[in-house]
Formats: C-alpha cells, structure tokens, sequence
C-alpha cells in the first residue's frame, strides 16, 4: 500500500513538474510575442560579476537625465554613445522613470524595464545595498554590472559606434532584443530622443569623450616626483604638481592654474587616506576624467591595505574616479624587492620605469588593461583570481567579510553579492553541506579566499579544518608553517590560524588582519555568521587545542 500511493505521489508530482514547465515555455512564448520593451528569459538568473567601482553611487544633476547622462558619460562613453543608449531606455522607461511597471502585464520594472530572474537580481541587489529597488543609482549601477558582465557584447557594441543612430541600433539589438518587426520602430524612436539628448547635454559631464587623450595633469608626492622628468617626456604637453611627502589636503591647496581635463593622483601614502581631504580635491576638478593609483608603500606609519581599502570606498562614491592598480602590478611584475628601493617606500630606477610604462598603459586602456580587469562572465571557475578578479589575500579577505560594525544578528546567514560571487568561483555552492553553500563555515570562507587570489586548489580540499591544515602541512613549497608563540609578534597580514585539528573540542581556521593598526581576523561562524571581521581572541583559540599559523610562501 505504501509503494502504491509513493508511486501516485512520484507521478502527480512528475505531472505538475512537466505542466509547469509548459505553462513556463508558454508563458515566456506569449510574453516574447506581445512585449514590445524588452524580453529577459526568465532563466537568465546568472548575477552579474562585481566592479571595485560598483557600490553606492551618488549621482550629479538636476533631473533624471541629466543624471543618467553623467552616469554614463563617467564610465567613458562618448557624447554620441550615451545619447543613443538614452534614447532607447527613454521608450523603455516612460521619460526615465526608475519605478516605472511594465503596463499590462507588470513584469518588467525600471529604467530598463528588467523582468524575471534579472528583476530579482535587481532586487537582491537593492536590498544588499540598503536601498529601494526604485533608486535611479543602484538602477544604474546594476546596469552597469550587466554592461561588463552577461551583457558584455552589447557594451561592446555601443562601445563601437560613432553616431547617435549606430548607438540606438546596437543597444536595441545588443541589449534590448525586442522582436524583429518591432525594431525599426524603436530604434527611429531611439535615435529622435537621443538626439535631442545630444543637443541638451553635448560637451558636458564627466568622463571627456571615451578614453583619456590630450595632456596629462599629475599630482602627487615624492613617488611622482621621482618620476617627473619621465613624465613630462613620455605624456606630451602634460604638468606635474607633487611636492615630497605632500598629504591629500596639502597637495589640494597648492593645485596648478592650468588643470587638463585628464588628471592622474598618486597620493594618500603619507595620511592614511583623509578621505575628508580626498572630498575637497575632487571637489575642485568637477569636470575632469580622474585617474588615481592605489599603493603598495611599506611605509611603517601607513597601512597600505588600508588606504587601498579606503579609496575603493571613496571611488564607489564618486564616477568620475577610476583606481589605476598599481599594486597588482608589482605583484605581477616583480614584487617590492624588483621595483622598490630599499626603503620599500619609493621606486627604484627599474621601478620608476615600469611605473611611468603601467601608467601609460592604464590610461591608453582607461585603467582596463590586464592588471586590473575582472572576468564577467557567468560560468564558475576555480582558476587564481576566479571570477572576483586579482586581489591579495588580506584584500580578498577584507573584500568578503562584512565590517565589523556589521556583525549584527540582523546579518547573521544573510549572504552578499561578493561572497556569492566566491561560491560560484570555487564550486563550493554546489557542496552537500547548506552551511558551506551559504559560505557560513570557517573552512568555506578560507577557501574562497585563497582559491580565488592565490592558489586555486585550495578550495578542491574543502571542507574540514582539518583537510585544509592537512593540506597545508603536505605543501612546503606553497605554505610556510610559522612558529606560534602566543601573540601576534611572529604574524603579517593574511596568515592563517587554525586550532583544534590535534582533537581539541572543536576546531576553526581564520585569517590574520590589520585594520588601522589593530589586530583583527576575517572569518565565518559555522551555523553563525558568513565571512566577518571581528577583534582578535587567540585565547580562545587555544581554548580549542593547538594553534598553527601557516603564511604563503608564492
């Protein structure tokens, strides 16, 4: 009797399962035939890749146009790009309007009237972000994420065209996809917008017109000063304003009369990054295409992490400002001991030349060149960097744990879109335990980090602290085992610390941290918290046996 009803039960549930997806296909049928906006599959439920640039955004202008101008302008698209691209979402969104429905139906909603797993991936988005889905920004931000990710090709396009109309045409293909007999219509209508947008806003907005060209102005410190010379001869036309070991605010009060439109910053080694300082120049280069480069000084009074950390943040805030990565270039192309004088502070003569080299490079390829890109595809992959991109290990690990002022209960299991994004990247989504695959496990949040920068086999030993330690311990060439002795002392930033793998009462593996001078970890709680920055406590570390402290030795 038990058999039976299991076996009616299989076959009912079969029967929906297969209704359903006809329903689905009919449905998705019906909508592609009668939608004239735009037509997302509701399959397409692949969130796209993350930018260093992608948080909150604060956007500049009296109106919604405007707004959407600038946007688009900041991220290095011409005057007849942009144009085109608005005029088409103008017909998408009702005159721009970001909490526009789609009418009739209701299933399309913004700017680009997004539908299905896209319009959840807009809400998920929104919500991560802390603000409603209706925001013109994370509208705009997310869009852009889709730009250089799943909808790369239509960026590509838009990217390739030199006309309001070759604009419309390809964000209409490219992007839009409406049905092919409701095309002509929407690409006139595209094109008579965009050119009215092209006569209102033409010449303004941030960002010039596509990739920086013309000369150069350069501020900075005693690392542009070394180089000055160098500069001036490689970027034609171009001023340099640096003063050895200049600040942010002091750099600020001292700005040449002639500012180009391209400007390139080097500067927060010797403040930590004021960003209150950092607010006051940009205030004074409104207009300008921004350029600042990250750090890699070892300057024992700055934490470089930090003031890198710093700046990202202050970039997400401002469009106009792109980060050159200069610190994956030195990683990539030599380390400190090859370009770096012996201070650790300044360049030497190797340095200052591969310096003046990266620059020229990142601003010929508008700070895309290969030292500082990011895959944006949708496929998983477990290869160094993943999909996240090149970071550090304390970079990474900072990049996936949540500050500490968020350690909430609110938080607790509550997964971001970076730690997502990691997940994906090492498979680990896909493990049998709901823990590891919402990445609220210690060896889980270890994992992401160290396959995705350093070493991409690190994630296929997960999970159990005590494979990942084993692993370690079996790795000489890769892993370096420190000698513990109850503090900090013999520790850098980005060791591991494991305890309990020799059959203490339980066992946890984090990373060691800097933030602001203090000593702090990034880690997950099993069954607690995803990945989260919170005050060291070796004391309990102990508690659970002994304790190891492994450094990467690539």
């Amino acid at each position: 009797m038990y058999k039976k009803i299991s076996s009616i039960i299989l076959i009912s549930l079969i029967l929906a399962s297969t209704l359903s997806n006809i329903a689905r296909a009919e449905f998705n049928e019906r909508f592609y035939k009668l939608n004239d906006i735009i037509y997302y599959d509701a399959g397409e439920d692949c969130a796209p890749a993350s930018s260093g640039n992608m948080a909150d955004i604060n956007l500049e202008g009296n109106d919604n146009a405007e707004k959407i101008w600038n946007f688009f302008k900041s991220k290095g698209l011409t005057d007849e790009q942009t144009a085109g691209v608005m005029g088409s979402l103008w017909g998408e969104s009702n005159h721009f309007q970001p909490d526009i429905n789609e009418a009739g139906s209701g299933i399309g909603y913004g700017i680009a009237q997004w539908s299905f797993g896209r319009r959840t991936n807009l809400e998920n988005y929104a919500k991560e972000k802390g603000k409603p889905v209706s925001d013109l920004g994370v509208q705009l931000n997310f869009l852009w994420q889709e730009l250089e990710g799943p909808e790369n090709n239509a960026l590509n396009m838009v990217k390739s065209a030199s006309t309001v109309l070759e604009a419309t045409t390809a964000w209409t293909n490219g992007f839009e996809r409406p049905r092919e007999d409701l095309r002509p219509a929407r690409i006139k209508e595209g094109e008579e917008v965009g050119n009215k947008m092209l006569s209102q806003f033409a010449g303004k907005g941030s960002g010039g017109r596509g990739k920086a060209s013309g000369p150069i102005t350069f501020i900075g410190d005693s690392i542009t000063v070394g180089v000055q010379d160098k500069l001036s001869s490689t970027f034609s036309g171009s001023n340099v304003s640096a003063t050895v070991g200049d600040s942010i605010a002091a750099a600020t009060s001292k700005l040449p009369n002639t500012i180009h439109d391209t400007v390139v910053i080097n500067l927060g080694t010797n403040d930590n990054f004021d960003e209150n300082a950092a607010e006051a120049l940009i205030g004074k280069l409104k207009g300008k295409k921004i350029y600042w480069v990250n750090n890699f000084s070892k300057n024992q009074n700055v934490d470089y992490n930090v003031v890198n950390q710093k700046l990202s943040a202050f970039a997400s805030r401002h469009n106009e400002v792109k980060i050159l990565d200069w610190k994956s270039y030195v990683e990539k192309n030599g380390g400190r001991d090859k370009l770096y004088a012996a201070d650790g502070v300044h360049h030497s003569t190797e340095g200052q030349e591969a310096y003046v080299k990266f620059l020229k490079e990142e601003i010929a390829n508008d700070g895309n060149s290969s030292s500082n890109s990011s895959s944006g595809s949708c496929s998983s992959s477990s290869s160094s960097g993943g999909k996240l991109g090149n970071a550090t290990i304390v970079d990474r690990a900072m990049e996936l744990a949540r500050p500490e002022s968020e350690k909430a209960a609110a938080y607790a299991g509550e997964v971001t879109d970076k730690q997502m994004e990691a997940l994906r990247a090492t498979g680990l989504i896909n493990y049998g335990e709901p823990y590891v695959q919402k990445g609220m496990s210690c060896d889980a949040f270890v994992s992401m980090v160290m396959s995705t920068t350093v070493d991409p086999e690190y994630a296929k030993h997960c999970c159990g602290v005590a494979n990942l330690v084993q692993y370690m311990r079996s790795n000489p060439d890769k892993y370096e085992k420190i000698p513990y002795n109850g503090s900090t002392s013999n520790m850098k930033p980005g060791d591991i610390i494991s305890s309990g793998t020799g059959g203490g009462p339980a066992a946890h593996i984090e990373f060691y941290i800097q933030v602001n001078g203090e000593d702090k970890v990034a880690n997950a709680g099993h069954s607690r918290t995803t990945g989260v920055i919170e005050p060291m406590n070796l004391q309990i570390m102990e508690s659970l046996g002994e304790v190891e402290v492994w450094r990467w030795k690539g």
